[in-house]
């Protein structure tokens, strides 16, 4: 077999593995070895929560948020909020002060500094049993928070509960983000049935006071709590049942500079806790750690080299094929992103354009890693 054939298989290989191999590998798993878990009994008495919001220029979304934390079934006394004002120059302070009567706090940062420093901030003010730290453009279904409570109950081991997201699309124009969240949603459900989750739900997860410590300003701290409360001997799971709602990314191509910016801190996260690769010390994270983050930081990497050999495979049929297939998804993908980006839907292009994103941003956030570009400021996609 020439090498342009080996670099071929092995490519696709590893990009249909961390596609589709790895869940189908966990879901079987879990199907011959796993227990089935029984519904969490509602406990005698539920612990108090703090939950975090920071926000910045939220004037749009934050009454509905502050509504929806309202209309929680979770006991009044158990539970408060604090809204951290990221520095906002609209009217989202106002808006949040008209409810501080509600549990409901209001603290402002000042000089802008990011949500990282802003957990930072209130760290002295926390003396709940649980943090629940949640983003001001998802709304709470007002079931969650008990749910989440529930399932961290059930064990003393779970150190962190992730929500689920339910993604609402309001104009039925798909840009592929809601069949990657589904997937996304599916490898959870399994990681957790397996061992643990190595990646929170930002927009909504659970975890112990103790385990809130100061986490570094650039960090996505959705994946490096994950991270700390294992290597403190914990672990994390994700709970389907308890959702917070967010509208879909309409535009592929407003999820580019997102998911370049989280990649490259991740790969960051990567640096600071590369010992949870170790399979002799880790061996289940680190299976998990490699098949699903590795693999996709390096997604770009192994599309290169698959796209690459093929070419030198044309003259062969079967190689013909797939090099013209390849070709035809990278165009219509393209064309989709440029499409979306002029505000029209071309059909059967959101997927693909997905795709290309994603490439796109994994192989940038290497780049940006490799420089150490920071990041410590985001400004919302909204």
């Amino acid at each position: 077999m020439t090498i342009a054939k080996i670099v071929f298989w092995v490519s696709w290989l590893l990009l249909a593995y961390h596609l589709f191999g790895y869940g189908l590998i966990l879901f079987i798993f879990n199907a011959l070895f796993t227990k089935k878990k029984s519904l969490y009994p509602e406990p005698d008495e539920y612990p108090s929560i703090t939950v975090l919001c920071p926000a910045y220029n939220e004037e749009k979304l934050i009454e509905a948020k502050i509504q929806s934390f309202l209309n929680l079934d979770y006991p009044k006394d158990k539970i408060k909020m604090i809204v951290i004002s990221d520095d906002s120059t609209d009217k989202t302070n106002e808006i949040v002060e008209k409810y501080t009567n509600y549990n409901i706090s209001l603290v402002i940062q000042k000089p802008r500094a990011g949500k990282q420093n802003a957990h930072n901030l209130v760290l002295p003010m926390l003396d709940t049993e649980y943090i629940l730290s949640t983003d001001a453009d998802c709304l709470f279904e007002p079931d969650s928070v008990k749910i989440l409570v529930a399932n961290m109950l059930s064990d003393r081991r779970i150190g962190l509960v992730s929500g689920a997201v339910k993604k609402v699309d309001k104009g039925n124009r798909e840009s592929g983000e809601g069949i990657y969240w589904k997937y996304e949603s599916f490898l959870k459900l399994m990681e957790s049935k397996f061992k643990t989750i190595i990646g929170a739900t930002g927009v909504m997860y659970l975890i112990k006071r103790e385990l809130f410590t100061p986490i570094s300003s650039n960090s996505p701290d959705d994946f490096e709590r994950v991270l700390l409360i294992i290597k403190n001997g914990y672990y994390a799971t994700y709970e389907p049942r308890a959702t917070i709602s967010l509208e879909v990314t309409e535009k592929a191509t407003e999820e580019v500079q997102r998911k370049i910016r989280i990649i490259t801190q991740e790969w960051f996260v990567l640096k600071r806790n590369k010992e949870l690769l170790n399979p002799f010390r880790y061996p289940a994270v680190s299976f998990i750690f490699f098949s699903h983050k590795l693999l996709r930081w390096l997604f770009f990497v192994f599309v290169l080299t698959g796209f690459i050999s093929n070419a030198f495979l044309i003259s062969v049929g079967f190689y013909r094929v797939v090099f013209i297939l390849q070709i035809v998804v990278y165009l219509l993908g393209t064309l989709g992103l440029i499409s979306q980006a002029k505000g029209k839907h071309i059909p059967l292009t959101g997927l693909a354009g997905y795709f290309v994103a994603m490439v796109y941003s994994s192989a940038v956030a290497f780049f940006h890693f490799l420089q150490d570009k920071k990041y410590d400021l985001w400004n919302p996609l909204r």
